[in-house]
């Protein structure tokens, strides 16, 4: 069964209780993922209050600006836990998760080209030059923190990056976790300038190509249209679950 337990965690446990784990990574302090409490049973009102200014408190400590939450999956949340969340600034977010059920045919475009990163030089440099147009949104310090991350997953087995290029051009990247039975595709970004011309497709056909029977699956944002190109690319949704996040960014 496919469940949010394969997706892939880059986050270091730094506590456990019967309730939630903390996941706190001093190396990553400005990466949301790698910084959060994740919940085995749903919080009552009274004990969430009590985690929201726990954590609070550690990462004031650390000198962290965010706060999130992650709720048991396939359960809903309470509409005071969400009102609350909403009252000390707080979105809510809507994940799915995706299996590949039946491979459709994608769009093709000769134009496009992918090639998959093995070692440092130009495809590396092409590769990280669209990362870093993808996370600038989030300041510049995340796209110094995650040139390292990505410099270190060049020579992780587990980790396959593939840059897509439209007439020569790098315009796209997707990255995908090797797991247990399973192929995760994780950052997935094409630029707007050359989107609509086949570069995610053959991104993602790149992907298939080295599942070796895997299945592969992604996490969506359910309020992006995105999800809708999934289904229409052959997958389906197989779990969900709900998210708080904070940020003073």
């Amino acid at each position: 069964m496919i469940t949010f337990e394969k997706i892939d965690n880059d986050a270091k446990v730094y506590s456990e209780n019967a309730r939630y784990i903390h996941y706190h990574t001093p190396d990553q302090l400005i990466k949301y993922y790698a910084n959060y409490y994740d919940y085995k049973v749903m919080p009552t009102i009274d004990e969430f209050k009590e985690d929201v200014t726990t954590q609070q408190q550690f990462h004031e400590r650390h000198g962290q600006e965010h706060l999130l939450f992650i709720f048991p999956e396939n359960e809903q949340l309470d509409e005071v836990l969400i009102e609350y969340g909403k009252s000390i600034g707080c979105q809510l977010e809507h994940m799915e998760l995706y299996r590949l059920k039946s491979p459709r045919q994608l769009r093709q475009n000769e134009k496009v080209q992918c090639e998959i990163v093995k070692e440092e030089g130009k495809a590396f440099d092409d590769f990280l030059a669209v990362c870093s147009i993808a996370e600038r949104e989030f300041g510049d310090e995340f796209v110094e923190l995650k040139k390292k991350t990505h410099l270190r997953d060049l020579y992780d087995e587990r980790i396959i990056q593939i840059v897509g290029y439209l007439e020569g051009k790098a315009v796209g990247k997707i990255e995908a976790i090797v797991g247990e039975g399973t192929i995760e595709i994780d950052d997935f970004y094409v630029l707007d300038s050359a989107r609509r011309q086949g570069v995610g497709s053959k991104l993602q056909e790149a992907v298939y190509e080295q599942r070796g029977g895997r299945e592969v699956i992604l996490i969506a944002d359910g309020n992006d249209t995105a999800r809708e190109m999934y289904v229409k690319q052959g997958y389906e949704k197989v779990s969900e679950r709900w998210e708080m996040l904070r940020s003073e960014k």
